[in-house]
């Protein structure tokens, strides 16, 4: 029921009979006449909108403009509170704002502060950023005997035009001692095959050394074969196929336990829309055209089918249910709710009842039919009368992404077909909706004769048919559209 906000009068609704709106409108004229009662009332001794006064008509206004300055007075500097020593500053000084939205005064070198430069402003710069290279260039180079520390670090090739000599205690191993241009010695955990042809000045040593007892900490940049398997604090280190195989077999099993299982969809769902009404879809604003979105519409119930004497109408069929599942950019341009109507009741002798109407979203982007409405009951002579049949369900399905692959999403489908009505005993009972039960509406249940049939239930359910001779049938249910969303 709506209702005006300021006086609290309801509004006509469309459908509702005109003799019930008479009484609400009689009620609403009342309202709106005592209100402006009110207002003539609340202006009865209220001065016009354009009057004058006199100064001494004005409580306190004559007392309160004498302690006022006149409006032409001047001022100086010096009678400024937030100006500082506007008398005592020496000439040449400047005013300046000094914090606190307060001004003062002082000399103008003062307020430079610190001033830079470019560097090509700077004189001699370059001359003397030319001495440093050159200092930097000659850096490193021995002009006489030194000795090296226990640590040192060379980062390119280094050239001796000397010999160089391995001492004791040295980790390198040689099985002799060369002369020339290098000396291994005891202790050396190097081993050479004697070299033939060697310069005495010059000596190549061949990469023919084995590493013995050693732990190796570092790798060449260029590879290196290693005999495993590796290990790692005594931990195992995979190799990449290995990797690559524990993976795939990971995410096999991970597949395999999660369709296995139910989930629970709905309650993992961030968000569900439903609409009863014409209308369009209101995204949250955190949607965006990678949304996953899952639409279930329900088309009308069918209406139950008249009676005829003791021969009952026949239920009205189920709406059909269509359930779309993607991603909401492929709803762009498909906004607007089409509801379908559950079909009417029928109270005339032998009527078949109404159909349910279509439930569309966008230009055709989803339908569900609406259930047919129940056959009316007929009596033509003693071997020529029947009860009536039961009305066909309507049409739905699954749509998009709504697979078998992701069993925990809504299902689709045709709604079911009302039942026939038993003569004399129970008139037929309505189908219920296609699609997902626990949403979709269940048909209205047949009674005993002589009874009104039972409106469908939910969305989509259809009517139970009349139970007795121009008795009313039970109208379908209407349909719905609920839309559920999941975040990126």
């Amino acid at each position: 029921m709506t209702k005006t906000k300021k006086l609290d009068m309801e509004l006509p609704k469309e459908g509702r009979f005109i003799s019930s709106e008479f009484p609400i409108l009689r009620e609403n004229l009342t309202k709106l006449d005592q209100a402006l009662i009110t207002v003539e009332e609340s202006i009865e001794g209220k001065a016009p909108s354009k009057h004058t006064h006199t100064i001494s008509d004005v409580t306190g206004l004559e007392s309160a403009l004498h302690g006022k300055m006149a409006a032409d007075k001047t001022f100086t500097f010096a009678d400024l509170s937030d100006i500082e020593g506007a008398k005592d500053a020496a000439n040449n000084y400047v005013l300046y704002k000094s914090g606190n939205n307060n001004f003062t005064f002082g000399s103008a070198v003062s307020l430079l502060g610190a001033h830079k430069h470019k560097t090509e402003d700077i004189v001699g710069l370059d001359d003397f950023r030319a001495k440093i290279n050159e200092d930097l260039t000659s850096y490193g180079h021995l002009k006489q005997a030194n000795e090296w520390q226990n640590d040192n670090k060379f980062t390119s090739k280094v050239t001796m035009s000397g010999g160089l000599k391995i001492v004791d205690n040295s980790p390198f191993k040689a099985s002799s001692s060369m002369s020339g241009g290098l000396e291994i010695v005891k202790n050396s955990s190097f081993r050479t095959s004697p070299l033939v042809g060697s310069s005495a000045v010059s000596i190549e040593l061949k990469r023919s050394f084995s590493v013995l007892e050693s732990v190796v900490t570092r790798l060449s940049a260029n590879g290196s074969m290693l005999k495993g398997p590796l290990t790692v604090d005594g931990d195992v280190v995979y190799t990449k196929a290995q990797v690559d195989a524990a993976i795939l077999a990971e995410i096999k099993s991970l597949k395999k336990d999660l369709i296995d299982k139910i989930t629970n969809w709905p309650a993992l769902a961030d968000a569900e829309l439903l609409y009863t009404q014409n209308g369009k879809i209101e995204w949250p604003d955190w949607v965006t055209d990678k949304t996953k979105v899952e639409i279930t519409a329900w088309g009308g119930g069918g209406g139950g089918g008249g009676a005829y004497y003791d021969y009952l109408g026949g239920g009205g069929g189920g709406g059909g249910c269509s359930v779309w599942y993607g991603y909401k950019a492929s709803l762009n341009g498909h906004e607007n709710i089409i509801i379908g109507k559950g079909g009417t009741s029928v109270a005339r002798h032998g009527m078949t009842g109404n159909s349910g109407g279509i439930t569309t979203i966008g230009k055709d982007f989803i339908t569900a039919t609406g259930g047919k409405g129940g056959g009316g009951a007929y009596y033509y002579n003693s071997s020529n009368y029947s009860s009536g049949s039961g009305g066909v369900g309507g049409v739905g399905g699954n749509f998009g992404l709504a697979t078998d692959e992701h069993p925990g999403l809504a299902k689709g489908g045709n709604g079911y077909a009302g039942t026939r009505g038993i003569t004399s005993k129970t008139s037929g009972c309505g189908g219920d909706a296609g699609g997902d039960t626990s949403r979709g509406g269940s048909g209205g249940i047949g009674q005993g004769s002589y009874s009104s049939g039972k409106a469908g239930r939910g969305f989509g359910g259809g009517g139970a048919g009349s139970h007795g001779d121009n008795s009313p049938s039970g109208a379908g249910a209407d349909g719905a559209v609920l839309i559920r969303l999941w975040k990126d």
